[in-house]
């Protein structure tokens, strides 16, 4: 066990979300706070969504060759990542249940020691209830408190 091992840290948080669906292109962008720890060989990081439809609290569990992106409250969905493969997830809201089908082109995590900071990208494809499919990116940017 490293000295790290549940260390938990205060980060700044800086989510980016491109969708490319239909021909239309749509960016967003969360900033909150949230926690950075690592257990085992996963590294974990944890945050807040503040949103019309309510919070949201995010758990995303990143290891080199699958991610596990959890979120529970006003939305609750699981989609699990693992580049060149096909998962199933689900998305839940008020209006029920949505099964989610996701194809993983990457997953990249880059940390600079020198400046505290790392990001987490992931590019996929989503179909959502057998729908058009949409490209997204998610980047996850993240700075250490001190």
């Amino acid at each position: 066990m490293s000295l790290h091992e549940n260390k938990q840290q205060k980060i700044k948080v800086v989510l980016q979300t491109k969708i490319m669906h239909e021909g239309v292109t749509e960016n967003f962008e969360v900033k909150t706070s949230g926690l950075k720890f690592r257990k085992g060989s996963a590294l974990y990081f944890q945050y807040a969504e503040k949103t019309e439809a309510g919070d949201t609290q995010t758990t995303i569990k990143f290891k080199e060759y699958e991610t596990l992106l959890l979120r529970n409250g006003a939305v609750k969905m699981r989609q699990l990542f693992r580049p060149s493969e096909i998962t199933n997830g689900h998305y839940e809201s008020i209006y029920g249940t949505l099964p989610m089908r996701t194809h993983t082109e990457s997953i990249e995590h880059l940390w600079n020691e020198n400046t505290n900071e790392g990001v987490l990208r992931l590019r996929y494809t989503l179909d959502v209830q057998g729908g058009e499919p949409g490209q997204y990116e998610l980047n996850l940017n993240y700075k250490e408190e001190a």
